[in-house]
């Protein structure tokens, strides 16, 4: 719906209270059900989610609760109004005075570095992932202490999404959008191209937030720097040609394939780095973009074993000026890859 259409809808500057008056008066009660399906069909939903439950102004997730494939969390409020993630099967569950239930005082929180997705409640959102919440601030500081590459997800309705919301310093974005019409990455400057591994990666069980980087990411240091990683968290994705048989390899920043090794590991002559043009031929993308998946030929892959230093690493969008961060574990069984010992020290 365009926003002008919406009646009554505040301006972009009107204060956050304005706002949450207003969605008070967008009926949500029909479409619960319809969210849900589209949260359970999404393949990236899968692993350690943190679900909610829900009051009763908020869509109701409760319908994941048979979802099998998931270990499911729930939140509660600490004390200072922080937010602690818990698992859900044989929580002992209590009212919170706002009406909510969540796990009781002897629940043990689990580590945010064990957590793939975060759902997350609003009472509305913008299509660039801001959000307007009960005004306490707690997702705010769930998610500004959630790692890198931890996929979160606004669960809304249409009639919430709207194109501008206010924001403060402290507020923080989500990277998806649920609603009654599916799962939809938040508006960001993107190409065709890397929208097409977004799509690619959906179906293999990834979500990529792609950041868009208009001064190239096209070297592992240049992308360590653009994101304020360390070196060596950078998967970059290098096509060889091990006896011109096209091999990806997926190698940690701080690391070079060791060519000897790569060629030894296929019991081959000789590897050494595919030509440029033989990368766009081979993969459909170029060199310093190439990503981890999503190519036009299939190929072999492997994920050098230096990576398993990393729980989080980050990944090229298919262009030298787009990464994401993702869980290492989900990156390699997205692009089918087999580890490999084939790295020396760059």
């Amino acid at each position: 719906m365009v926003q002008a259409m919406i009646s009554g809808l505040p301006s972009p500057h009107a204060s956050k209270s304005d706002w949450r008056t207003w969605a008070g008066t967008v009926d949500r009660s029909a479409s619960s059900e319809a969210v849900t399906k589209a949260l359970a069909s999404w393949r990236p939903l899968h692993g350690v989610v943190s679900i909610y439950l829900a009051m009763k102004d908020e869509i109701d997730v409760g319908g994941l609760l048979d979802e099998r494939r998931c270990r499911l969390l729930v939140p509660r409020v600490e004390h200072g109004g922080r937010l602690t993630l818990h698992d859900l099967e044989g929580a002992q569950l209590v009212t919170h005075r706002f009406g909510f239930r969540e796990p009781g005082p002897s629940s043990v929180p689990v580590d945010l570095g064990d957590v793939d997705v975060v759902l997350v409640p609003g009472t509305v959102f913008d299509r660039e992932g801001r959000r307007i919440g009960k005004g306490a601030g707690m997702y705010d500081r769930l998610l500004s202490e959630l790692p890198v590459g931890v996929t979160t997800v606004g669960v809304t309705i249409e009639s919430l999404v709207v194109d501008r919301l206010p924001a403060e310093l402290h507020d923080r974005r989500v990277d998806w959008l649920a609603t009654e019409r599916g799962v939809r990455l938040t508006d960001r400057d993107l190409s065709a191209t890397s929208m097409s591994i977004v799509e690619s990666a959906i179906a293999r069980g990834v979500a990529p937030a792609m950041i868009h980087f208009p001064e190239g990411t096209k070297t592992s240091s240049d992308a360590a720097r653009a994101v304020n990683a360390e070196l060596g968290s950078i998967a970059k994705s290098l096509l060889f040609l091990v006896d011109e048989r096209p091999v990806l390899v997926i190698c940690s920043g701080d690391h070079r394939v060791d060519e000897k090794r790569l060629a030894a590991h296929f019991g081959a002559n000789r590897a050494h780095p595919a030509p440029l043009e033989k990368v766009r031929e081979v993969t459909g993308f170029a060199a310093g973009g190439t990503p981890a998946m999503g190519h036009s030929t299939e190929l072999d892959v492997l994920a050098d074993v230096t990576l398993c230093r990393y729980r989080w690493v980050w990944s090229a969008g298919g262009t030298p000026d787009t990464v994401y961060p993702v869980s290492l574990e989900r990156l390699v069984a997205a692009s089918g890859a087999r580890w490999a010992d084939v790295s020396d020290r760059g």
